[in-house]
């Protein structure tokens, strides 16, 4: 029998949130034999237990995997804990953060780290920056980006969360008003003619569109009844005035990644930061991936 190592009840708990082994690879950044090979090691520490039953479709959590499911993750946040505060002891944790994020995600998702990290670490100061765009980690426009991007830009190092789940949203009130066929909609400014494939394959009748710059804006417009809109999943099931709308077809998203330059892997506050910003999400991915849907009679 091997003896019982941590970093195989990492593997496990990784499978266990990703839901199956190539996934809980890519999201450690290794391949899938050596998640096979760390979840076979811990099953022989545990006395040849089956975790996982493999199946065809995929892997399947066993009796004795759901036992352990709870104690692996608080020992993984017990570890994390340590981890934490053996660099706070050892290292002085202290200077500017710079931090970027979409507007509309930063109250949900940033603000409660970095509320947490100021109170650990008061000799930290942070700069948030709302921005659409990926900023120029390069430059030092942000150490830190939080974002929904297909593909990290060059020299940057970072972790990816989950796939972002989206549908589309309204107000309960405006589909209880709905007299028409053709709902209004609102969209992205583009070139003012060409409308996205989730109105053009759900309404095809539908000529013109509300239109923002602004994700904040789409989010409010939404929120107060004016149409329907392609919201993610994380920011609005969240939210008492907006429901999902039952529609045939759906955009898919973009990844979530947390990023910061290759040269700041090494700075203590950055790395300590990324660190807890990658936990936060990372307890967050249900809700990310769509599998939080608010119970509504309109959904």
């Amino acid at each position: 029998m091997h003896k019982l190592n941590w970093n195989d009840l990492k593997y496990f708990v990784e499978v266990v949130h990703s839901g199956n082994v190539s996934e809980a690879g890519y999201r450690l950044g290794v391949n899938q034999s050596t998640v096979s090979r760390r979840i076979a090691n811990l099953e022989n520490a545990l006395g040849k237990k089956s975790l996982f039953d493999r199946t065809a479709k995929g892997w399947v959590i066993t009796p004795v995997g759901e036992m352990i499911v709870k104690l692996a993750e608080e020992m993984e946040i017990q570890a994390n804990n340590i981890h934490r505060k053996i660099e706070s002891d050892s290292e002085d944790v202290s200077g500017l953060i710079k931090v970027t994020v979409s507007d509309v995600c930063a109250k949900r998702f940033v603000l409660p780290v970095i509320r947490d990290f100021k109170r650990d670490y008061p000799d930290v100061d942070f700069e948030l920056i709302a921005a659409e765009e990926v900023l120029n980690l390069a430059g030092r426009e942000a150490d830190i980006a939080i974002q929904a991007i297909m593909e990290p830009p060059p020299n940057v190092v970072g972790k990816r969360i989950c796939r972002l789940a989206y549908y589309v949203y309204a107000n309960p009130k405006f589909m209880e008003d709905l007299s028409s066929e053709i709902p209004s909609c609102i969209t992205w400014i583009g070139d003012g003619v060409t409308l996205p494939n989730w109105i053009k394959k759900n309404f095809p009748k539908l000529k013109r569109a509300y239109r923002t710059n602004s994700s904040v804006a789409m989010f409010e417009m939404c929120r107060e009844g004016l149409g329907l809109a392609l919201l993610p999943c994380s920011l609005a099931d969240g939210v008492d005035e907006l429901v999902r709308v039952p529609v045939e077809h759906v955009e898919s998203g973009y990844d979530v990644w947390v990023l910061s330059h290759v040269d700041l892997r090494t700075t203590a506050r950055v790395r300590m930061f990324r660190d807890r910003m990658v936990e936060f999400l990372s307890n967050e991915i249900d809700l990310f991936e769509g599998r939080k849907p608010k119970i509504s009679s309109c959904s």
